[in-house]
């Protein structure tokens, strides 16, 4: 955890400031000391996936109560569905057989929409693993907090994209920003009070031109209020207007790690968490096992790609984080 927290702290220093990010960018895209950089980050990526466990997210929906602007859910055209019970417990119990170990219950959803989603904490739970997900808080009521003590993950991600009322509401349309912060403070003191040590609660500031400059009002704000705060930079998903410069120059790293699957809640294995539609998908879990997807040419020949800079889908080449998270993200992977 040490380690770890000294990586994200770099991480989150480099992220905060326009120029910081943009000098390691440049830095990264040197021809010597990008050079020199390529070769202990890239040996590195492959010994961490060599030695890592499998991971699953799985999107129990892709229903979700907010329109943020930096995200592209308004533009999903997929059918809105709710994962069945008995299709979530087959993927659990095929991961738990991989060696996984944590299941990640989001991807374009909030978690508190699914009437499931504390069912499926119990069988993850039950099954041996951990659980997580990111959620706006906009539904946390006295009940649900109640529920999450209860039943807790052991990570929730609350998503705060400001330290003021304007720049959060002009940012996560639909929600309230007094409402939000209390319901995140509220839980945070209640797991507190009754002693508990879950679920960890972090609060994760998306940082672009519109609220950069409220980082710092926003660590102060959430310091004593959460057990971690983390920023990271906007990615391209909804436009490139919000990364703010041509990153399409720069070089590509892989941002695809095998051993993290993609399950959207059709069941379907989808090879991006940028894929909106669920067009880049890799195989199907009510027709496979997770096993049979994994071990399949199609899924492997993506990471192969990706690691020789042999990789030209137009959805990648036009994605900010195929050129700029990935650069620096796999440290605290």
């Amino acid at each position: 955890m040490g380690i770890f927290n000294f990586f994200r702290n770099i991480k989150n220093r480099i992220v905060s400031g326009r120029r910081s990010l943009l000098f390691f960018v440049k830095l990264v895209n040197m021809p010597v000391i990008g050079n020199i950089y390529d070769f202990f980050y890239l040996r590195m990526i492959r010994n961490k996936i060599n030695k890592s466990d499998v991971m699953v997210t799985i999107e129990p929906n892709n229903i979700c109560n907010l329109r943020c602007i930096m995200c592209p859910y308004k533009r999903m055209k997929r059918k809105k569905e709710t994962m069945p019970m008995p299709l979530f417990k087959k993927i659990v119990d095929e991961a738990k057989e991989l060696g996984c170990k944590e299941i990640h219950l989001t991807q374009y959803n909030e978690p508190f929409t699914d009437l499931d989603i504390f069912r499926r904490i119990n069988y993850i739970r039950k099954s041996g693993m951990k659980s997580s997900f990111y959620s706006n808080a906009t539904l946390l009521n006295e009940k649900i907090i109640n529920q999450i003590l209860e039943s807790p993950p052991d990570l929730i991600r609350f998503s705060v994209d400001g330290a003021k009322k304007e720049t959060f509401e002009s940012i996560r349309v639909g929600a309230n920003f007094e409402r939000v912060v209390e319901n995140i403070k509220k839980l945070y003191r209640e797991r507190n009070k009754r002693g508990q040590r879950l679920p960890v609660i972090e609060v994760y500031f998306t940082a672009f031109d519109r609220n950069r400059k409220e980082i710092d009002d926003f660590l102060r704000m959430w310091k004593g209020n959460c057990d971690f705060t983390s920023i990271y930079p906007v990615d391209s998903r909804e436009s490139g207007q919000f990364v703010g410069f041509n990153y399409r120059r720069l070089k590509s790293y892989p941002c695809f790690n095998p051993k993290k699957v993609l399950v959207l809640s059709s069941g379907k294995v989808d090879m991006c968490c940028v894929d909106i539609n669920g067009i880049a998908t890799l195989g199907d879990l009510k027709k496979q096992t997770l096993k049979e997807v994994l071990d399949s040419e199609k899924y492997k020949s993506v990471y192969s790609a990706q690691m020789s800079r042999n990789f030209d889908l137009p959805m990648c080449r036009n994605c900010s984080k195929f050129y700029i998270d990935s650069a620096f993200i796999w440290w605290v992977y």
